[in-house]
């Protein structure tokens, strides 16, 4: 799976851009990390700690640990456990949503917190997310992303990396088939942007055009 187009973009409602983004590979396997800070003080510094503690670790193991889907789940796993309790006591206010992409021969595996999303594009020329938002609404998991988009609650996070919250991430792993686009984004990206303008982004590799209030950030990937 190979990175092909990572994009941002400052909210019309936002000071500073919250999003951050990043990657990095180590013997033949990718680490692919999402994190969208939300509006408590420093939640912008909590995100950007986050991803490049899990890059910089991954980056470093020795390649027999990345080379092996347990061994690398685990090192990713203990490096959020150490965000969580080295990291994210200097931004005791702060929290973030983030989503890790690890990807391992053909299997590729998620672990995320929040409202950042994962999907691909279908042959249909469809959208399809294929994890479910830790936000208000959607409480019991069975929600569409169109159905949290439009609720006043979606903003409200049910789980995220915070000091305040145990840390909690939801794991699903996937097979990786050949010839596929994936998305990796942020709840600007699949909240407000309509359907016609994310397959617009996602075709066109542009955000122009997409004015929206909150931070967008999308990471393109094919296999």
């Amino acid at each position: 799976m190979i990175l092909q187009l990572n994009l941002s973009r400052q909210g019309t409602g936002r000071i500073e851009n919250r999003d951050v983004s990043g990657s990095a590979h180590n013997a033949g396997t990718h680490l692919y990390v999402i994190a969208d800070g939300t509006s408590k003080p420093n939640s912008g510094e909590l995100a950007s700690a986050l991803s490049h503690h899990l890059l910089e670790c991954f980056r470093h193991a020795h390649p027999v640990v990345v080379s092996c889907p347990e061994h690398a789940l685990m090192l990713v796993l203990t490096s959020l456990d150490e965000v969580h309790s080295n990291i994210c006591p200097d931004f005791p206010l702060a929290s973030t949503s983030y989503l890790v992409l690890l990807v391992v021969g053909h299997t590729a595996i998620s672990i995320h917190a929040g409202d950042c999303c994962l999907g691909h594009l279908e042959k249909s020329q469809r959208l399809n997310w294929v994890n479910s938002p830790h936000c208000g609404p959607n409480w019991r998991g069975d929600l569409s992303h169109s159905l949290i988009a439009n609720s006043p609650a979606r903003k409200t996070l049910l789980n995220c990396m915070s000091h305040r919250r145990a840390h909690e991430p939801h794991i699903q792993s996937m097979h990786v088939a050949q010839d596929t686009t994936w998305i990796m984004a942020t709840d600007g990206f699949w909240a407000e942007l309509s359907a016609e303008d994310q397959f617009k982004a996602v075709v066109e590799r542009t955000l122009d055009g997409c004015a929206t209030e909150d931070d967008v950030t999308f990471m393109l990937l094919r296999t």
